[in-house]
């Protein structure tokens, strides 16, 4: 039974109209808010879509790119390395390279097992390649495989894993040369020689192309505009010529083994520019397996094991007692019968001379005569001297590793100093600053700078840079004393300790030595240890290459002194060289022809 109205018109019906009202008006307000809250939540949505539309695009573009695209590297060629007349020293060619993408690869146990397999590696070392990529995408099992191998990792068909073709260095001509050349890492950069000191210009520029790949990592096309082509780089002539190379590690090797010496070195050298012909140190190496040798055999001892020179040093010494006019040749000094007693020291020739003229003392290779000299120059006039030739500094030759060698101040002479430098001790020289310093004495006294790379071409063969010395030598001696010792160095090769280096052709002028070598690491000598050398330079008419050979600890049973077992092999060096230079004879009957031919009667009768 329905309610019934009590008090009041209609009030029971204005009070439920009123309740229903404000249902209504709720209900309106709730959709209201629900909607405003609808309109907020879309706007930040649409302000999230925004903002990672504009301020997110660029970093998600990139995430993206890094897994869909991929950089394929086009390496450049490595540029060649020639000798004076254009044959290859170094050069480069495509070998095929193993690579893979780690993240391609599903089973890498079973990827590793059949990769080692056929490149003959041990699967743990391949699957340690593929857990430690050089970057997440990229790792390269392989270098240089051999084209059989390569193919059958490609019928492997392993996602993942790719061969391509990559420059490889090579060497020609195997060790020749090894020490000035130097070698390349497994990157592809220059670690030694001219390898190293030119790498910028020798390695080129990287190009590349970007690729799009799918989720198996297969490319499926080229990026638009991605490709940069590489750059080759730029050939290395060098001074060097590779048939006198051959010739001197010819015969510096043969030495080494006659005499069962410890190691031996040499270097040919124009006297005239300071170009390097050739260099040599044995035992040697093969570039291409450098990683597999001894640091020790790949130094370049030329440049960098200082030594003490024993004899040769002498004519330096002799040669500023002319130039201070404290000698003269035919100068008649007392060296006291083998024993000369100077102060608290003694001094012992190898043989007793009383009497002998200043260029006796240095063909006969007088200690005590040499002693004397010393005194009459003092050490200022002698260490003066000493410096316009080089030593003490280093000669500036464009190899990497030159040494500056042990050559006293001034201030830290004494007398026994003026005494020992004549003898060449009391001091420790490179090889290359003795032969730069001797070039001195033969070519009229001018101090030339050593160097071995003589210009730069492009892939054309035409130069483009010039790199042989510009600046003429500096005058360090006088010309008349420069003549003075050209001429005692000829006496000390017919009449003196230099004869088993006399030429039937060529006249050659030089000076032998023989050195004890100081005990490493201690006081002293080292006993039974000598280092046999010996310095020319010949034509003597007209000097074409200076000569230097080491012959390190030889059997002392067989022989050691310089004469013994470093002249002979720079007579056959100079032998070859000078035969093959075309250099023309200026001793015997060749030489008299030659001139015969050259008078103006011969050229009549020939007419």
């Amino acid at each position: 039974m329905e309610p019934k109205e009590t008090s009041g018109r209609h009030g029971g019906w204005v009070r439920d109209a009123s309740s229903g009202r404000d249902e209504v008006r709720l209900r309106a307000w709730a959709g209201h808010i629900l909607l405003g809250l609808i309109c907020v939540a879309m706007a930040g949505l649409v302000g999230r879509l925004a903002y990672i539309q504009v301020e997110m695009r660029p970093a998600l573009l990139a995430w993206s790119e890094r897994r869909q695209c991929s950089e394929v590297p086009l390496p450049g060629r490595r540029g060649a390395i020639l000798d004076r007349r254009g044959r290859v020293l170094a050069g480069s060619h495509d070998a095929p390279m193993v690579y893979a993408d780690p993240r391609a690869i599903e089973d890498r146990s079973a990827a590793a097992r059949d990769l080692g397999m056929v490149l003959g590696m041990p699967a743990e070392e391949v699957s340690r390649l593929l857990s430690r990529p050089t970057s997440p995408g990229f790792v390269v099992i392989r270098r240089g495989v051999p084209a059989h191998e390569a193919r059958e990792v490609e019928s492997l068909k392993i996602p993942g894993v790719g061969v391509a073709n990559q420059p490889t260095r090579t060497y020609p001509m195997g060790p020749v040369a090894a020490h000035v050349i130097g070698f390349v890492g497994s990157d592809g950069g220059g670690l030694e020689g001219i390898e190293r000191s030119l790498d910028k210009v020798l390695r080129g520029r990287d190009g590349k192309r970007v690729v799009y790949r799918d989720t198996k990592r297969r490319a499926v096309f080229q990026q638009p505009d991605s490709y940069e082509s590489p750059e080759d780089g730029k050939h290395v002539v060098l001074t060097l010529d590779s048939a006198m190379q051959e010739v001197l590690e010819t015969e510096i090797r043969g030495a080494v083994e006659r005499f069962k010496a410890e190691s031996g070195l040499g270097l040919l050298m124009c006297p005239q520019t300071g170009a390097i012909l050739a260099l040599a140190c044995y035992p040697t190496y093969n570039p291409v397996e450098a990683g597999k040798v001894a640091a020790d055999l790949r130094r370049n001892r030329v440049l960098t094991d200082p030594v003490e020179p024993g004899s040769i040093f002498k004519p330096f010494v002799m040669a500023g007692a002319f130039e201070h006019n404290l000698a003269r040749p035919s100068e008649t000094i007392f060296c006291h019968n083998g024993l000369y007693a100077t102060g608290k020291r003694r001094l012992h020739d190898h043989h007793p001379y009383g009497h002998l003229t200043v260029e006796q003392i240095l063909t006969k290779s007088s200690n005590i005569g040499m002693a004397i000299l010393g005194q009459r120059l003092g050490n200022a006039r002698m260490h003066e001297t000493l410096s316009k030739f080089g030593f003490g500094r280093r000669t500036g030759i464009d190899l990497p590793g030159e040494g500056l060698g042990l050559f006293m101040p001034l201030k830290a002479w004494n007398s026994f100093t003026t005494t020992s430098v004549p003898m060449g001790h009391e001091m420790a020289l490179t090889p290359i600053q003795l032969a730069t310093g001797f070039a001195v004495l033969v070519n009229g006294g001018r101090l030339v700078r050593p160097y071995v790379v003589s210009a730069i071409a492009d892939l054309d063969g035409q130069v483009i840079e010039d790199r042989r010395p510009e600046v003429d030598p500096p005058q360090v001696i006088s010309a008349e004393t420069a003549a003075t010792m050209h001429e005692l160095l000829v006496k000390t090769v017919n009449e003196g300790t230099g004869r088993p280096s006399q030429l039937a052709k060529w006249q050659v002028m030089g000076k032998t030595g023989t050195a004890q070598i100081p005990r490493f690491g201690g006081r002293g000598y080292e006993p039974n240890a000598y280092l046999g050398s010996f310095m020319a330079a010949a034509p003597a008419s007209d000097p074409a290459v200076v000569a230097l050979v080491m012959i390190r600890k030889p059997d002392r049973r067989i022989a050691y002194y310089g004469g013994a077992v470093a002249a002979p092999t720079v007579k056959v060096v100079l032998e070859q060289v000078l035969a093959y230079m075309g250099a023309p004879p200026d001793k015997g009957e060749t030489a008299q022809s030659r001139l015969a031919l050259s008078t103006p009667e011969a050229f009549r009768a020939s007419d």
